[in-house]
């Protein structure tokens, strides 16, 4: 169960954190593996190790906000591997900006990353994966994007709220074609790009504790549970499953 034996899958932000957890266990379970990411030096490092694994990888260094670098990843990833059946759009930026110091490039940027991104992989993809009556996007998206935060960035929640439309929207238009699209909405993981919010602290163990007190679950998230979501609404196993924000957050929305 939840193999991923021929197929391809395309990771976005694959090079670190979530996204490359993702890539790790898809090749893990039998995937090829096209990592993008704008980091050249940390895609090439996560392509070696998932080699070293046993796995097939390729690393594409391309910026999700380029239309023309998504349609180039994606020939990219046909021309080596003949196929894509799986597009995990995990890519995101979080400025971190109060509502009254956001400026217009911080609120494009953001959008731009967390759900232009996106939709254009969905757009190009889309064509596809209706011609061969099968495949899956998952996109990351995060607890902002169903409940409030009041220290959260206006424009990181937006995005990711514009993101989980965007994913019922898909999941409702193409369905009839084969394709599933789902959602996942992870509390807090404190990966490379978010755990200063810890580590900047006078005492970043008490502010960790502090954070972990706030989960029912009593820890913080890691990447892997997020991998792990990924791997069941990619895998087979989900095939009556589209259209679903699936929430991983060690029980804090149930509070």
């Amino acid at each position: 169960m939840f193999r991923l034996d021929g197929k391809t899958a395309l990771i976005t932000g694959g090079s670190s954190g979530i996204g490359r957890a993702i890539a790790e266990l898809f090749a893990e379970v039998g995937a090829r593996v096209a990592i993008v990411s704008r980091r050249l030096s940390a895609g090439q490092e996560t392509v070696a190790h998932l080699t070293l694994m046993g796995g097939q990888a390729i690393h594409i260094q391309a910026d999700v906000t380029s239309e023309a670098d998504v349609r180039r990843s994606l020939d990219a990833t046909l021309d080596r591997y003949g196929r894509l059946d799986i597009v995990v759009n995990n890519a995101g930026v979080n400025r971190r900006v109060a509502l009254e110091a956001t400026t217009d490039d911080d609120w494009g940027e953001t959008f731009d990353v967390n759900a232009r991104g996106a939709f254009l992989y969905a757009k190009h993809v889309m064509p596809r994966f209706q011609a061969q009556r099968q495949g899956c996007i998952v996109n990351i998206a995060g607890l902002l994007a169903v409940k409030g935060g009041a220290g959260a960035s206006p424009a990181f929640a937006a995005s990711k709220g514009a993101l989980l439309s965007l994913t019922k929207s898909l999941a409702a238009r193409y369905g009839r074609d084969g394709v599933r699209v789902n959602c996942i909405s992870p509390g807090f993981v404190p990966t490379e790009s978010n755990r200063r919010l810890i580590d900047d602290a006078p005492d970043p163990a008490a502010r960790r504790r502090e954070f972990e007190a706030g989960y029912p679950l009593g820890r913080l998230g890691r990447p892997e549970d997020i991998a792990y979501a990924a791997l069941y609404l990619a895998s087979g196993e989900a095939g009556w499953v589209t259209g679903i924000n699936l929430v991983v957050d060690g029980g804090l929305l149930a509070k």
